[in-house]
């Protein structure tokens, strides 16, 4: 058996808050599993199990078991349990100007605007960096 390369030693106010966590079911299935992960993993645990007999109890991938017990333990409980905020890079004038550039005509060779046109064009206008086409399809969907 691989030797472990992060010991989980919880203390007993964590012990206690993931317990609350799991049992309480408020949060998603994502955290609980994460939770879980950590309170099977304790290094007080009885029963000691390797990473894969963790996943396969709990019905996970052994790189979420590894993962969540890394972050654990290089950057703490709240990033092992809770996914970083995305930064939101559109601001509402980025959208309003590319709102705009659909409501207008296409360029010429170009009988309506598409997804990707208006991503080519918004970067030759330097209205932004760099953006993909989902992106703006949700721009313009939730326009209506």
């Amino acid at each position: 058996m691989a030797k472990t390369k992060y010991i989980i030693n919880l203390n007993i106010e964590q012990r206690n808050m993931l317990t609350k966590l799991v049992c309480e079911a408020r949060e998603s299935n994502r955290t609980i599993m994460r939770a879980k992960i950590l309170l099977m993993s304790d290094a007080t645990q009885a029963e000691k199990q390797s990473i894969r007999e963790l996943a396969e109890r709990l019905g996970t991938t052994e790189t979420t078991v590894k993962t969540v017990r890394t972050v654990f333990a290089t950057q703490g409980l709240d990033a092992a349990l809770y996914r970083k905020e995305r930064l939101r890079k559109v601001t509402s004038e980025i959208e309003q100007a590319i709102i705009e550039l659909a409501a207008s005509e296409p360029p010429a060779g170009h009988k309506k605007w598409s997804s990707r046109l208006l991503c080519e064009v918004a970067i030759e206008r330097r209205i932004v960096d760099h953006i993909v086409s989902s992106t703006v399809c949700k721009i313009l969907r939730e326009q209506d």
